[in-house]
């Protein structure tokens, strides 16, 4: 197994991690796992979703932005030109942070 596809694995199950603590209240805890996989440019959607929900209902606004902005940029820059799912995705991240901008700043 590369080096890569061994971080994308470490990757997924903090994302799993994640939504076990999410389930049990534990919120915090699964913000720094989703946190540290955005760190490291998390080719998936699933950390920056789940910050923007959990920032949202903790009025933390800023960070709505900040996490938004990291999406658009690792799917820019970062996720396969030619994976199918890229430009959705991207597209959705950047009216996201559109209307986040819109409204928080």
């Amino acid at each position: 197994m590369s080096t890569n596809d061994k971080l994308f694995e470490h990757q997924v199950n903090r994302n799993l991690k994640g939504i076990e603590l999410e389930k049990k209240g534990e919120i915090v805890e699964a913000i720094l796992l989703y946190e540290a996989n955005v760190s490291e440019c998390f080719e998936g959607n699933h950390p920056y979703d789940r910050l923007r929900t959990i920032y949202n209902r903790l009025n933390r606004y800023k960070d709505v932005i900040r996490v938004l902005e990291q999406a658009v940029y690792v799917f820019d820059a970062k996720v396969n030109k030619l994976r199918a799912d890229r430009l959705p995705k991207l597209t959705k991240f950047i009216d996201q942070l559109e209307k986040a901008k819109n409204k928080y700043s």
